[in-house]
């Protein structure tokens, strides 16, 4: 195995790879809204005039363009031409911001079931949000207007509602009738899956198995690390991992033995079935992170993010 600064990410070339701005793009310390907003500036601040000058207003269709992708962050260019918006939607489990570059947007938004606000962002102008928000865009103005957008987790897919009144289900709604609990669910995950211990899993990874850590940026920066483990958020483990897509790692392959852990071995079941559905050998670290804690092997709380193990 060899190591990198930074983990397997997409950074655009306009963004250094060596830069501050790139490390916290790929290992943010803090991904809530204002952490978002802050990042969504910072973009805007350290490359605005490069941005603006790859940026596009086509009257027929908005414009935008991917700037980074990472396990805990995405952030795009978005070019809006005169009287362009968006439905109102929201970004599924994601929180995020958006940054006007120049121009001005038009945003209607809600959280929850609170009031709807419209508010006018001009050039220099941020507007952060939880998962909760549900918002309408569009460009205000007679002129041009370009945005900056960083969204976390990544990959979430958007949902669109008729208006910015309409809720996105319906409240207190009752289970459906085929509607199993999460532990029956649990149980059945766990029929002929392989789990193993700590020590097991140590073992295994010093023969080459690779230890893969889906806990969030947050709980990871918390509690530690294991020294040499992969960090890859759960929302995009599989796309990671499996040989066949086209934004796996590098080290992603058929014949490579996979140990998947979160906090307490909950969640990393459910990762672990979904790999071995992939023909990925993919086993569950029974217990998670606080197992392997609990069982003396090592640990490590970094003062800054360190580099990790992303490439063969």
């Amino acid at each position: 195995m060899a190591t990198s600064t930074l983990p397997a990410s997409f950074l655009h070339p306009l963004i250094p790879t060596d830069s501050a701005l790139a490390r916290d793009l790929v290992l943010p310390r803090a991904t809530g809204p204002a952490a978002l907003a802050a990042l969504a500036a910072r973009i805007a601040d350290e490359a605005g005039p490069a941005l603006r000058s790859i940026a596009r207003h086509d009257p027929e269709r908005r414009w935008y363009a991917r700037l980074a992708l990472s396990a805990d962050v995405e952030a795009w260019l978005i070019g809006w031409a005169p009287g362009q918006g968006t439905p109102a939607h929201d970004h599924g489990e994601a929180s995020g911001a958006l940054h006007v570059l120049e121009g001005t947007l038009r945003e209607e938004r809600r959280s929850g079931r609170g009031p709807v606000e419209r508010v006018l962002l001009g050039a220099g102008q941020t507007s952060a949000f939880g998962p909760d928000r549900i918002h309408a865009v569009s460009n205000a103005g007679d002129v041009v207007a370009t945005s900056v957008h960083v969204y976390s987790p990544p990959l979430m897919p958007m949902r669109r509602l008729p208006s910015i009144d309409a809720l996105l289900e319906p409240i207190g709604a009752p289970p459906p009738a085929e509607a199993n609990g999460i532990d029956r669910l649990l149980d059945e995950a766990r029929v002929d899956l392989p789990r193993v211990g700590p020590e097991v899993a140590a073992e295994a990874r010093d023969r080459g198995a690779v230890l893969v850590d889906i806990r969030p940026a947050g709980e990871r920066a918390a509690e530690g690390v294991i020294p040499g483990a992969v960090a890859i958020e759960r929302n995009v483990l599989e796309w990671r991992l499996d040989p066949s897509s086209p934004a796996r790692l590098p080290f992603a392959s058929y014949d490579l033995d996979v140990i998947v852990l979160c906090t307490e071995g909950y969640a990393s079941t459910f990762a672990t079935l979904a790999l071995r559905r992939l023909g990925v050998r993919a086993s569950d670290l029974d217990g998670g992170f606080r197992a392997w804690r609990a069982a003396g092997l090592p640990v490590h709380v970094p003062d800054q993010p360190e580099p990790l193990v992303t490439g063969a």
